[in-house]
């Protein structure tokens, strides 16, 4: 009888662990989380955020949220121009968005407001 229940017991045991491989090998997988639109938002009070990491061929939308105009083009300040990808955005009105052109390589590229030039206004995108 003890060699019956030791027999019946392995193959409970053995047919348990083939269904749990089973369902581990058929359950589906988790969707990936959708990518975070890479946006910059300009208020009376500054741009936000201030530093942005991107991937290499993203575009970053700058949105206007201020009751005044912005210029904003690529570099740290107007003497100083960079990163001709921003220079795309250029002129927003209140309430408007534009992207930037794609950026092509690794980098580290800032901007800066020709409208309003004050350091709030002023940012840093990152290309990995």
């Amino acid at each position: 009888m003890m060699s019956h229940r030791l027999l019946l017991t392995t193959l409970i045991s053995a047919g348990l662990t083939l269904l749990a491989g089973c369902g581990a090998a058929s359950s589906p997988t988790a969707p990936s989380a959708p990518a975070v639109p890479a946006i910059i938002t300009i208020t009376s009070s500054g741009v936000s955020p201030k530093e942005l990491t991107i991937a290499i061929g993203d575009r970053v939308t700058f949105v206007n949220d201020d009751v005044i105009q912005h210029d904003i083009a690529g570099g740290p300040d107007p003497a100083h121009p960079d990163c001709r990808e921003i220079d795309a955005v250029g002129f927003l009105t209140r309430g408007q968005r534009r992207a930037t052109a794609p950026f092509p390589v690794a980098r580290t590229c800032e901007y800066h407001d020709h409208s309003v030039p004050l350091a709030t206004m002023n940012g840093t995108i990152i290309i990995r």
